[in-house]
């Protein structure tokens, strides 16, 4: 057999696939939702970031927005490329606290401080100043939130082998990281925000930055004692001679060798690229595009957080009557309809709708691509700890934190480039912030036309781009189930050796 082709092909006679194949229990109720509490800290300060700090950049301290554009991207840029280097020094650590927590103990402390930070920005600052201290910032930041999320997110693919039940780890994770962005938006629009003034408060920012890193890092903590009661379950470092920078080379090459990999890898790029530049206009959108007033932002928004959350549970019967794969299909296809379907539709004068009738159609369609995103993100995950086993089984090695960190590269560096593009749009179709406290700005025709379209067709252009590139993952329930027991056979070896040698 050559190096790194599989033994059996998933159109071989399946040997009951159905049975679960892994010989460890199933997790208790109770540590998996201690885990998934740390989702908490991915749902509050990366949703609080993704929603409110580029509008609070430029909208309410004045940045250009395409120099706050740049430094988000720089910020997203950096930790893509740092990524790779925690997720693989996260496989190798040896310590008595295991591969995973030591990162997660130093990064959600942080995470929080300079969520606090980026929210705070000092009025003296201004013009290229204001966009440098941003940029150090939203590194800081970033770089921080992988500390915790990587090796978090690793962990979770230890904790089950089973096919079903990672999904049910991924689901819960997938519900706190929703409960956590709808509690920052609450807390956004419902409890700081409110008032006259609505998100142009520059005040309010600061007591809503403390907040969410309280939040952050009580879900984190519980999350942390979890792993203490889990390390039977994570698997030891494996043992590599070499120097670290050629040991992470051929890591690299590795995972890039596996073909489902590659696949997610590139899923991820595109649809990330979607979600970014949505997100990173959407309160330009509602403000300026559709003309909602504060109140009736938040009620949009909560509805697409709300499907998120509530898309959880659609993913059990889901995954178990669909493969990972068409889940996914069909969640990204419909997230990519629920983007560009309502502002095409206002662009060719077919959604005649306004105030209170509008906000209906705007939070019914982000809510039902929200469910179906929900179902796509859970399968995403799912299908990625399945790949993990793919790879021990090609190349005799575990490299989930490398995985993970791969997926975040491409899901970061989408969407530093999708707030690049975000601000270079806005800079060049004439966006000019609105002074803070003064009614919503006029915008000429064009400009509003413009800003609809990248947020609504162009968006949903880059969700059916991603939902193509993943017709070409093969992995399955059958071939996965082959890979389990081809790799518990390989493990068992050193121990009947050890055995015969003993007796």
């Amino acid at each position: 057999m050559r190096r790194g082709e599989p033994e059996t092909r998933p159109s071989d006679p399946p040997s009951d696939p159905g049975k679960r194949v892994t010989d460890r229990p199933p997790l208790t109720l109770g540590l998996k939702l201690a885990y998934a509490a740390g989702a908490l800290l991915d749902g509050v300060a990366t949703q609080a970031v993704n929603i409110f700090l580029f509008f609070y950049m430029t909208a309410v301290c004045g940045a250009p927005p395409a120099l706050a554009g740049a430094a988000v991207a720089v910020g997203l840029v950096v930790d893509a490329v740092v990524d790779p280097l925690i997720g693989s020094m996260s496989d190798g650590l040896r310590s008595k606290w295991g591969r995973r927590a030591p990162f997660m103990i130093w990064g959600a402390p942080l995470t929080a401080l300079f969520v606090v930070l980026i929210f705070s920005l000092p009025t003296a600052l201004g013009g290229l100043a204001l966009v440098a201290w941003i940029t150090v910032l939203s590194i800081g930041l970033r770089v921080s939130i992988s500390l915790f999320l990587l090796p978090y997110n690793a962990v979770g693919a230890e904790l089950s082998e089973d096919y079903a039940e990672r999904s049910s780890i991924a689901a819960w994770r997938w519900g706190a990281a929703m409960i956590g962005a709808l509690v920052a938006i609450l807390l956004g629009f419902g409890v700081f925000f409110g008032g006259p003034e609505g998100l142009t408060r520059r005040a309010a920012y600061t007591p809503f930055a403390l907040s969410i890193g309280a939040i952050a890092l009580l879900g984190a903590a519980l999350a942390i004692r979890a792993l203490f009661l889990t390390r039977d379950r994570q698997h030891v470092a494996p043992v590599e001679t070499g120097a670290a920078h050629l040991r992470f080379l051929r890591a690299l090459g590795e995972i890039f060798g596996n073909q489902s990999f590659r696949v997610l890898f590139v899923g991820g790029i595109l649809l990330f690229s979607a979600l970014s530049v949505h997100s990173t206009l959407g309160l330009h959108a509602n403000t300026y595009f559709w003309r909602l007033a504060p109140k009736q932002t938040q009620v949009v928004t909560l509805a697409l957080f709300v499907g998120l959350l509530l898309g959880a549970p659609l993913a059990g019967p889901l995954l178990k009557w669909l493969e990972k794969r068409m889940v996914l299909l069909v969640g990204i296809v419909g997230l990519g309809a629920a983007f560009a379907g309502p502002a095409t539709l206002r662009l060719l004068g077919l959604l005649p709708f306004e105030g209170d009738q509008l906000v209906v159609v705007l939070a019914s369609a982000v809510f039902a691509g929200g469910a179906l995103m929900a179902a796509a993100g859970i399968a995403f995950a799912s299908m990625m700890a399945d790949a993990a086993d793919e790879h021990e089984y090609l190349f005799g090695a575990r490299r989930e934190g490398l995985y993970f960190a791969g997926w975040a590269f491409a899901s970061k560096a989408a969407a530093g480039l999708g707030a690049f593009v975000a601000g270079l749009g806005l800079q060049l179709i004439g966006f000019k912030s609105a002074t803070a406290g003064t009614a919503i700005q006029a915008l000429p025709p064009g400009t509003l036309a413009w800003i609809g379209i990248l947020y609504g067709p162009g968006a949903g252009l880059l969700a059916l781009a991603a939902a193509v590139n993943c017709l070409f993952y093969r992995l399955d329930l059958v071939s996965h189930a082959r890979i389990l027991r081809a790799l518990r056979e390989r493990r068992s070896v050193p121990d009947r050796l050890a055995a015969e040698m003993a007796s």
